[in-house]
């Protein structure tokens, strides 16, 4: 009876570390003069990372947009997101293939990967939601992210979401980095977000795992390389609506310093 019990305790107690820990990473909602809310969660894995010296890396963003005011539940969407990922992020696409905007539109996911496959750097999922008559139906998408053409010479990255319920959609977000490394922050991506029938429909989740790694030079690299130098990873996002308003949502998430590699 004790095992039972003391395994019981340890269970719960795994339990609500798990949930605090997942509770941490999840930025604060914040709501704006007409209504809309946003949220934004970036996770960069592994937890633990050099101080002084980038490792390849995985990141997770989830972005939430809501609404407080809209009798129908469709928030007013996104046409721009502008994120701020952590200064200790780096972003890194040289010898990595490349895809063009143009073969992702009106496309399905199968083709996209058929014709950009060996662009990709990741995938999640997209939910929405479209107002048809008196209904409000919900759309879910598969994300598939690609390594775009390079604008400027800065790297870009393309998303492009595609589903098939309750009818064909195809969106491609296309997003430039730029080196932004001012107040805490490092690399910028910049995204144009495209409208979902003329604006009446709003993207309401998206989420996207970038997790790309190659070899370049005869050294293993990854699109994502990142380290740990003031045990805080902080993400900063400006979403801006159709409507005119904007919100800044921020995320933080605790990272663990680890000895430095050896040369």
């Amino acid at each position: 009876m004790r095992k039972r019990s003391i395994s019981v305790v340890a269970t719960a107690v795994a339990a609500t570390a798990a949930l605090t820990a997942s509770v941490a990473l999840a930025g604060p909602t914040v709501t704006g003069p007409d209504g809309n809310t946003q949220s934004i969660e970036a996770v960069i894995s592994p937890k633990k990372l050099p101080k002084k010296t980038t490792a390849p890396a995985t990141l997770k963003v989830v972005t939430k947009t809501a609404t407080t005011t809209a009798a129908n539940g469709v928030p007013s969407p996104a046409v721009k997101a502008t994120i701020d990922f952590a200064k200790g992020a780096v972003i890194f696409a040289k010898g990595l293939p490349t895809c063009n905007a143009s073969v992702l539109q009106n496309v399905s996911t199968e083709i996209a990967e058929q014709k950009c496959g060996k662009a990709k750097i990741g995938s999640g999922v997209a939910h929405a939601l479209l107002p048809v008559g008196a209904k409000v139906l919900p759309i879910e998408q598969k994300v598939t992210a690609f390594n775009g053409v390079p604008k400027g010479g800065k790297p870009t990255v393309l998303l492009h979401t595609y589903g098939t319920v309750p009818f064909q959609t195809t969106l491609v977000l296309n997003g430039t980095v730029i080196n932004y490394n001012k107040q805490g922050y490092g690399p910028r991506l910049e995204i144009q977000i495209p409208l979902i029938a003329g604006g009446t429909g709003a993207l309401t989740e998206f989420q996207v795992t970038i997790n790309k790694k190659w070899s370049y030079k005869g050294k293993k690299v990854s699109f994502i390389s990142a380290e740990c130098p003031t045990k805080t990873l902080k993400t900063r996002s400006v979403f801006t609506y159709l409507d005119g308003q904007s919100l800044e949502a921020l995320n933080s998430q605790p990272c663990t310093q680890k000895p430095e590699p050896k040369k």
